[in-house]
């Protein structure tokens, strides 16, 4: 062959496997790029509707501490629960991995709901409120900083404990 011929053909196989280099290059960067946007959105996603959750989570607070023996204040006090756990699933239900998070959380606020008393708020039940609060914030702020959830607090696991008792002591015949 000649030297000619040779150098064309090498010339052309140089740019084939270049152009499938950059072809190739290409699209590796963009399925780079798509995945990176991919990882932001789902932050961004995270992030909005985690905040959405902790501002619910802290207007229900809120509520509780508000709470009195009225009527008004009463079903304040319901709607703002009834808001939370109805809305609260769903802002977080489209965060990826949030699953436990979610069950923590709303197992905490149950167990606010559940040990209190409807028709006479006292400061007793009120401190059990603000402590389930407190208990469903850390839990939330974590999974939000992307750390491993908390375990329940001491205090948290005392106060259940008296607040079950408590519980057991009003369903029990005497």
């Amino acid at each position: 062959m000649q030297a000619e011929t040779l150098a064309g053909l090498m010339g052309l196989a140089g740019a084939v496997v270049g152009a499938g280099g950059a072809l190739l290059g290409g699209w590796l960067q963009q399925q780079h790029q798509a995945k990176t946007a991919k990882e932001q959105r789902r932050d961004e996603r995270r992030y909005t509707a985690g905040q959405a959750a902790l501002e619910m989570l802290i207007r229900f607070r809120h509520a509780s501490m508000r709470r009195t023996e009225d009527a008004d204040s009463a079903l304040a006090f319901s709607e703002a629960l009834v808001e939370f756990v109805t809305t609260f699933d769903a802002a977080l239900y489209v965060v990826s991995h949030g699953d436990e998070m979610r069950r923590r959380v709303l197992g905490i606020i149950g167990l606010a709901a559940a040990y209190m008393e409807p028709s006479r708020p006292n400061s007793e039940d009120k401190g059990w409120v603000d402590t389930c609060c407190k208990e469903a914030v850390g839990v939330l702020s974590a999974f939000l900083r992307e750390e491993p959830l908390p375990e329940p607090s001491q205090y948290f696991l005392e106060q259940r404990e008296i607040a079950r008792a408590r519980d057991r002591a009003r369903s029990e015949p005497s």
